[in-house]
């Protein structure tokens, strides 16, 4: 997970204060990220996916 994804997850969750705006950024970020390592030739199972999914 980007950095910045993580510390607003983190803080509004905490604080369970968070804007759709904010999950749209994680979610966004996540998908940078998921597509950045595919085009690595990282390729993920699908329960490593979901795993990932459940974590945010």
């Amino acid at each position: 997970m980007a950095p910045e994804a993580q510390s607003i997850i983190k803080n509004n969750v905490i604080n369970c204060n968070y804007s759709e705006q904010d999950a749209i950024y994680a979610l966004h970020a996540e998908l940078e990220k998921g597509i950045q390592s595919m085009k690595n030739g990282k390729v993920y199972t699908i329960e490593e996916a979901w795993e990932e999914l459940d974590k945010i």
